[in-house]
């Protein structure tokens, strides 16, 4: 197993806090901080039969600039990921980790979380994802899923860090 920190981020208001709570544990452990953002399968839109409603060619045509589309919003989603990680990096070591490595990944968050290669010592999540003010009371899918697949010990972030004198008042 690596004794590292994996640190699960993404774009809601908890990613602050899942940076400053790993560079805090990072910098007390002597491990190394690995975050990981990992972009959503794609899902792919709803088929619709324009055959009748659109002239012959056209449908080509149509399907053709979809498909551009679909290219770009890989981009652009593979590009704000990369962003993402960047901002968080800078989060985690102003937080106190010594070494903090980036992992963009696409497809299923808990495979690539938690499995073989993943080797984590710990896992550090938010309480709840980018969906998090749609429902407010409930813990997100995501963490269940994380917490239910583990094999270590999964740390739970709050939306904020708590104050540095109150957070080491306890050691």
């Amino acid at each position: 197993m690596n004794d590292k920190i994996i640190a699960l981020v993404d774009g809601s208001a908890y990613a602050a806090s899942v940076c400053e709570h790993a560079g805090w544990l990072a910098a007390r452990s002597g491990m190394p901080v690995e975050l990981l953002h990992v972009l959503g399968r794609r899902s792919p839109a709803p088929s619709q039969d324009l055959s009748g409603t659109i002239r012959l060619g056209a449908r080509s045509a149509l399907l053709d600039e979809l498909a551009s589309l679909d290219e770009q919003r890989a981009r652009l989603a593979s590009a704000q990921g990369r962003a993402l990680l960047e901002d968080a990096r800078n989060l985690t070591l102003g937080a106190g980790a010594a070494r903090v490595e980036t992992r963009l990944e696409q497809g299923d968050l808990i495979a690539h979380a938690t499995g073989k290669a993943a080797g984590p010592a710990l896992i550090v999540i938010g309480k709840r994802g980018e969906a998090a003010d749609f429902a407010a009371d409930h813990p997100g899918s995501n963490l269940e899923r994380v917490v239910r697949a583990a094999k270590v010990p999964v740390l739970v972030a709050a939306r904020a860090f708590p104050p540095h004198r109150q957070r080491d008042a306890g050691l």
